[in-house]
């Protein structure tokens, strides 16, 4: 099933928001860091943020947990016509209703839905790793520093 994945990051299309995001999870100790970026249709960076996160049961569940983050800052700060990219496959297709959704990701799945009708427009794409490199490279820096960071133009 193609769910409009793309092997190579593009631009959004103006007045659009593109948010990836991605997750660092431990399985031993259930720690888990997101992180997300945003990128405007000039390529440019308006907002970066990641937080390091107590404890989820699943990589799938931490993979959630970062698009509901970056979806709250979109919705906080005014930007409601949005692209959200993620390589975890199973949740965009969960968030897409093309699978059903995993009864112990419900909640943070309904939050999804709830902060989605907020917005005027959210689409959610499977991207390649290569895709979410930079998304990655935030979630693992506040897993290994144990930190949150925060970033707007």
């Amino acid at each position: 099933m193609d769910l409009g994945k793309t092997d190579q990051w593009q631009k959004p299309g103006f007045r659009t928001i593109k948010i990836n995001t991605d997750a660092a999870w431990c399985k031993d100790s259930l720690r888990v860091g997101v992180g997300w970026v945003a990128h405007d249709f000039a390529g440019v960076l308006p907002a970066a943020g990641a937080s390091r996160e107590m404890y989820y049961h699943s990589a799938l569940a931490a993979e959630a947990v970062a698009i509901r983050q970056a979806l709250e800052v979109c919705g906080d700060n005014g930007f409601d016509n949005v692209i959200v990219e993620s390589d975890a496959k199973v949740i965009i297709q969960m968030i897409r209703k093309e699978l059903m959704h995993d009864y112990s990701l419900e909640c943070i799945l309904g939050d999804i839905e709830i902060i989605v009708r907020r917005l005027r427009s959210v689409t959610f794409i499977f991207v390649s790793r290569e895709c979410n490199r930079v998304a990655h490279s935030v979630a693992k820096y506040v897993f290994k520093k144990r930190r949150s960071l925060r970033y707007f133009v």
